[in-house]
């Protein structure tokens, strides 16, 4: 309900907005005259930022590197990635290795690997706009937050930024010039990261990353929202991940998955639903949680409300591919990270992140009552061909079945059973079809599918307003998803235009970035 959301977004930004009067009146007064995300001309020393109750000074800030970042040449060896390419990540050895603090080009490698595994550009790219060069709107009750340049451009990114400044605002959400940024920058699971990897990222996006004289739109949220002073109260009262120590890739298998889960892909973020205070409910771990018109799913090792029923393997090939025959496939936001992210982890790195998912404590979801890929069964009965033609003088009028065989059959067949291949899956057994929420079916049929991962890609038109195919009303896809959870699902949900037209608002217009097409 996105006035309820409104409220709650306004209450806890005006509560927090007050608190931060009282931890620091500096912040405020400067939050009120410096209101864009672009970072400052000059770097100035950081105000202390409240982690998990203790301040952090910022006395051991370095004086910048006057050499402007795109005068900085690229060690030897190092490709500079196209302006329009995303970076190429590391191989499984480079990234494997132990990298030797003298190792200048392992360090590089190193940090290419985990700003991918991070899925740093996810955000940090519009829709067929350069990596990391920002510009993404990310929509809030309160506005937009616009996502930041982060390239090394000196002027309209990071290339200003010492390594100090860029570990405060990676670990503390704090910018180098002192004003902090907002949540959706997740920077409450990146303070786990390692020391080691934090500089291997910041020496990768330096000496690396092409600059990009691009200037994002400026974020402007409305009051109080537009306080960044009110993110010092709600960091002191957010858990965060504590840094881990030591080379993060010579860990067990099940440290490292937890490394990777919880402080670089940063599962939770999604997959943990919010308190009030709207920060992860830590005694809810991947127990799901609402991304706006999307839901990301219980992913605990429950049987019913959960994963508990998948293999290690079933696991490792849905995050490198984003499907897994007879379960699940990756659609929205986790089809992105699907993408950019987890299809590039190497083999170890991708069994380590399941093998530690897989045991996560199992939480029952009251909206679940069976796996979510344990129901339907393939029509015994030929659909609605075998009553011969029917007249139909009005479109509006068509029902569900009628519905599935003009927009839905001829890739899914007449019996839902998908192709023999698997390319387009069987729509039972199927976790959206017989998830006990309808947000993701009905986004997926919103939206579609373009996801590619590796060799492998995948494709749904979608159907809404913008589509080239065939444009559904309300009223058509409510009657569609009720006929597609009735006959292929527990057919226990009933859905509503009113629903489809809630879901169809706060769905984003923009698409997936990168897709430059």
């Amino acid at each position: 309900m996105p006035d309820f959301r409104t409220f709650l977004w306004s209450a806890l930004v005006a509560g927090t907005a007050l608190s931060g009067l009282a931890f620091s009146p500096a912040v405020l007064a400067q939050s009120q005259s410096q209101s864009s995300d672009k970072p400052a001309a000059q770097p100035t020393v950081p105000a202390p930022v409240a982690d998990e109750g203790k301040s952090t000074a910022g006395s051991d800030v370095k004086t910048s590197d006057p050499t402007p970042a795109s005068e900085k040449p690229a060690p030897a060896g190092e490709a500079v990635p196209a302006a329009n390419e995303p970076p190429a990540p590391a191989t499984s050895a480079q990234a494997g290795a132990a990298v030797q603090p003298e190792s200048a080009e392992a360090d590089l490698a190193r940090g290419a690997y985990i700003a991918m595994a991070a899925d740093c550009v996810a955000c940090h790219a519009k829709p067929g706009g350069k990596p990391f060069a920002g510009g993404l709107k990310i929509a809030t009750p309160m506005g937009d937050v616009i996502a930041t340049n982060i390239t090394p451009d000196p002027e309209h990114g990071i290339g200003h930024y010492t390594e100090a400044e860029f570990e405060n605002a990676v670990r503390h959400g704090v910018r180098n010039d002192g004003a902090y940024l907002y949540p959706v920058m997740p920077y409450v699971s990146y303070a786990g990261m390692t020391d080691q990897d934090v500089k291997a990222l910041y020496a990768w996006f330096m000496h690396v990353v092409k600059p990009v004289a691009d200037a994002p739109e400026e974020t402007n949220l409305v009051f109080p929202a537009s306080l960044r002073s009110a993110m010092v109260a709600w960091n002191f009262v957010t858990s965060k991940e504590q840094p881990e120590t030591g080379d993060s890739s010579t860990y067990d298998k099940l440290r490292r998955g937890r490394y990777l889960a919880n402080a670089l892909e940063h599962c939770g973020t999604c997959h943990t639903p919010r308190n009030f205070m709207l920060s992860e409910k830590q005694d809810h771990y991947l127990a799901g949680g609402s991304l706006g018109a999307w839901y990301a799913p219980n992913i605990t090792s429950s049987k019913t409300g959960g994963i508990g029923n998948w293999s290690e393997d079933d696991l490792v090939a849905y995050l490198r591919t984003g499907h897994v025959s007879g379960r699940a496939q990756a659609a929205g936001p986790m089809g992105e990270a699907v993408e950019h992210s987890t299809s590039h982890l190497t083999d170890e790195d991708l069994h380590a992140l399941a093998a530690f998912i897989l045991k996560v404590a199992p939480m029952d979801d009251d909206a679940d009552h069976t796996a979510r890929d344990g129901s339907g069964k393939a029509l015994d009965v030929p659909d609605i061909r075998t009553k011969g033609p029917q007249r139909i003088d009005d479109l509006a009028e068509m029902d569900g079945p009628h519905l599935y065989d003009a927009n839905c059959a001829a890739c899914h067949g007449a019996d839902g059973a998908g192709t023999r291949d698997h390319y387009v899956p069987s729509l039972f057994n199927n976790s959206t079809v017989g998830a006990g929420r309808p947000d993701n079916l009905i986004m997926t049929i919103l939206k579609g599918v373009d996801r590619t991962a590796g060799k492998n890609h995948a494709f749904m038109p979608g159907f809404d307003g913008q589509s080239n195919v065939q444009r559904l009303s309300d009223a058509e896809i409510a009657a569609l998803v009720n006929y597609l959870t009735t006959t292929f699902g527990t057919g226990d949900l009933h859905v509503t235009p009113e629903q489809i037209k809630a879901l169809r608002n706060d769905a984003p217009s923009e698409t997936s970035p990168n897709k430059n097409k």
